[in-house]
């Protein structure tokens, strides 16, 4: 059997430096995974020598990091301006109903 080790971490805005809360850790190909906490702090269990660690995030390009028995890795990702251009206002606004008496 191959040994498992807990890796964390926290996942920052390249440009900012600032944490990202909210970030999808998996372990590719697998339901093994997290999300980052409000500091982009992050902490993965049970992950295995060669395993691929993705990270994503809705804006940021997607980063896959190998896993080589490190107990910290740290990532910043970078805005993926081409994906926000995508992003499409649909419109909002409100409604009045009225009852109607006669019924």
């Amino acid at each position: 059997m191959l040994a498992q080790s807990t890796v964390s971490g926290v996942v920052s805005d390249k440009a900012s430096g600032q944490p990202l809360p909210g970030v999808n850790v998996i372990i590719k190909g697998t339901s093994k995974g997290t999300t980052t906490d409000f500091d982009g702090k992050y902490e993965l269990s049970n992950v295995t020598n060669g395993e691929v660690i993705e990270f994503s995030y809705v804006g940021f390009t997607t980063q896959d990091i190998p896993y080589a028995s490190q107990k910290t890795i740290n990532v910043s990702l970078e805005e993926e301006t081409a994906k926000l251009d995508e992003v499409v206002l649909v419109g909002y606004g409100t409604v009045k109903r009225k009852m109607r008496q006669d019924l």
